[in-house]
């Protein structure tokens, strides 16, 4: 045992001198006693490796570094500072991780599926998978692994959704075509009630077959219906055809009715307006039996006096009858001649006369300037008026050269006076601090913009101004002066008084039976003779312009049977050509248009 045990001593000492030995002998039962090898110290920058290799917090591993930079190299700290940085990173990505895995199963817990039924639930679970598709689009960080559970949660929520939404979409179908079917019946009903017991009208009729029509489209409409559902609303709109049938024939036999007693009337008007139109409409000789006459009398503009025998008895003493314009009446001009309703107010014994009357009246031309101190004589001077420093006075208003002593009250116009009868005053101040004595009012005088001064008489404060047919009529003791504005301004020129009218005028007797009617010809003031004109023409001229008339159409066997009032163009070929003889005239009128506004194909030859 001696010996072993210096071998061992020996072996160790070899191990310990050369640092590299085998030694063996023999077994012995004494314990390994060989020396654990002794690691060495880590050094400074491997202590700071496994510090931020460890730390939780961006602050540790900073911390890890900071702690051995003055003991290592200047490579060895740019390695541990890259090190930090790395590190940060994994542990801000492990943070944002973690947040976004909380979002996800936030975003999931919010998906309620249990209980789809209605609409709003849907729209809830809806708006929460949106939320969690978000989630997953945000969540970066989270493994596809982590995320896996929640996409098979949000498809499984998508699938659920889109199933209870197709059933809540087939139901809100299934109610809006019940409600449009119990709609349309509705109205349907309604329709046929209106028809119920009476002549229907053609909009009842039309509403009738137009509920019908809509209650069919809404039946064919009822795709998510049964036909179950469907067969009390088809039977309905099927028995609905024969009210509204039934109805229909009302309606024909009415309008049948109706336009027979239409043409039974127009039978009897067309009678009475032919008897009234009478062979001899133009005859102007009311001395004769039967003469009629219309012309244009008195001194009003708006008169036309009919003169008839009314009894066709030539020994009896013709009507006189005056007819006034109809201010309200529209009358469309025909081929550019103006019209004009005339009508009587009369007892009710007399009947009722009614004239239409279209004339050739020209449009008012641009007339002289106002006035100025030269007199001026004849149709070539420059002036309307002579004015006396400036000033028109009463003397001289009616034109150069007159002789009246007032103002032509239908050229004298107020501003801001809209009086329509009776006498408008016109004051002094009060109190007049000012001392004047003149009042001045601004106006008009045959168109051209000015003022009125008038000086009130004796101890009076006002002047008077007296509303005309057309204008005012001025106080004569007021001394009424007018200033213009511009004595250069052209004056409006008077409205034509000289023209060329036709028409027709009907009497209409109380009891409505007895017609009288005739043609209107006439000329409205001073219209120049041409007669000497016309001799001197030669060749031929053609002449087209508008015709009027009453008219009628009468038959007692089924013939037509219409009268009424009419327009047409008249188409006049004078021949010149021996302008010795009497001038040959002929022609045509055409282009009728009736009395219910309709064309007529008709056409005379002149």
């Amino acid at each position: 045992m001696q010996g072993h045990r210096k071998l061992m001593t020996i072996c160790a000492a070899a191990v310990l001198t050369l640092g590299l030995a085998a030694c063996g002998g023999g077994g012995s039962d004494t314990a390994d006693t060989t020396p654990p090898v002794v690691q060495p110290e880590p050094t400074p920058y491997e202590v700071a490796s496994a510090a931020i290799m460890a730390a939780t917090t961006a602050e540790a591993a900073q911390a890890a570094y900071d702690a051995v930079k003055d003991d290592v190299t200047a490579a060895q700290g740019e390695m541990l500072q890259a090190a930090v940085d790395a590190r940060v990173m994994a542990i801000n990505m492990a943070a944002r991780a973690d947040e976004q895995k909380m979002a996800l199963s936030d975003a999931a817990g919010m998906i309620d599926t249990s209980d789809l039924s209605t609409q709003a639930a849907v729209d809830a679970a809806r708006t929460a998978i949106a939320g969690l598709r978000q989630a997953l689009t945000d969540a970066a960080d989270v493994s596809e692994a982590d995320k896996a559970m929640y996409m098979t949660q949000l498809n499984n929520a998508v699938t659920a959704v889109d199933e209870a939404q197709g059933g809540i979409d087939t139901a809100t179908r299934r109610t809006n075509q019940m409600t449009a079917l119990s709609d349309a019946s509705d109205d349907l009903q309604a329709a046929l009630a209106a028809l119920s017991g009476v002549t229907p009208t053609q909009a009842q009729l039309d509403a009738a077959n137009t509920a019908r029509t809509a209650l069919n489209d809404a039946i064919t409409a009822g795709a998510d219906l049964t036909d179950d559902e469907k067969a009390p609303y088809q039977r309905e709109a099927d028995n609905a055809a024969r009210p509204i049938q039934t109805a229909q024939q009302a309606f024909d036999d009415a309008e049948d009715d109706a336009q027979d007693a239409a043409d039974r009337a127009m039978r009897i008007a067309a009678g009475r307006l032919s008897g009234g139109i009478g062979t001899t409409p133009l005859n102007t000789d009311t001395a004769t039996a039967g003469g009629r006459d219309a012309e244009y009398t008195g001194t009003n503009d708006a008169d036309i006096t009919i003169t008839y025998d009314h009894d066709a008895d030539a020994t009896t003493t013709a009507l006189v009858r005056v007819l006034t314009e109809d201010d309200d009446a529209l009358v469309h001009d025909n081929h550019g001649w103006s019209g004009a309703r005339y009508t009587r107010t009369m007892p009710a014994a007399e009947g009722t006369y009614e004239a239409i009357v279209y004339s050739n009246v020209e449009a008012p031309e641009m007339g002289r300037m106002f006035g100025s101190s030269e007199p001026g004589t004849g149709d070539n001077r420059r002036f309307e008026y002579q004015l006396a420093n400036g000033v028109l006075t009463a003397a001289e208003a009616d034109g150069v050269g007159g002789t009246g002593t007032d103002f032509v009250a239908a050229r004298v116009a107020f501003t801001g006076v809209d009086r329509t009868a009776g006498t408008e005053t016109f004051r002094l101040p009060s109190p007049n601090l000012s001392g004047a004595t003149m009042i001045s009012i601004p106006g008009s005088y045959h168109g051209v913009p000015g003022t009125y001064s008038c000086d009130p008489t004796g101890t009076t404060t006002s002047c008077t101004a007296t509303v005309a047919v057309r204008g005012f009529t001025l106080g004569a003791a007021d001394a009424w002066t007018f200033r213009p504005g511009n004595a250069n301004a052209r004056v409006r020129d008077a409205a034509d008084t000289a023209y060329s009218s036709y028409g027709w005028w009907l009497h209409t007797s109380a009891d409505g039976r007895t017609l009288t009617a005739s043609a209107f010809v006439d000329v409205k003031g001073a219209v120049t003779d041409i007669g000497n004109v016309i001799d001197a023409l030669e060749g031929r001229a053609t002449y087209v312009g508008g015709a009027a008339g009453k008219y009628s159409l009468f038959s007692l066997t089924g013939g037509t049977n219409d009268a009424g009032h009419f327009t047409a163009r008249a188409t006049l070929e004078a021949d010149f050509t021996n302008n010795a003889e009497p001038t040959a005239i002929s022609g045509t009128i055409d282009q009728f248009i009736g009395a219910d506004g309709e064309a007529r194909n008709w056409s005379v030859d002149l």
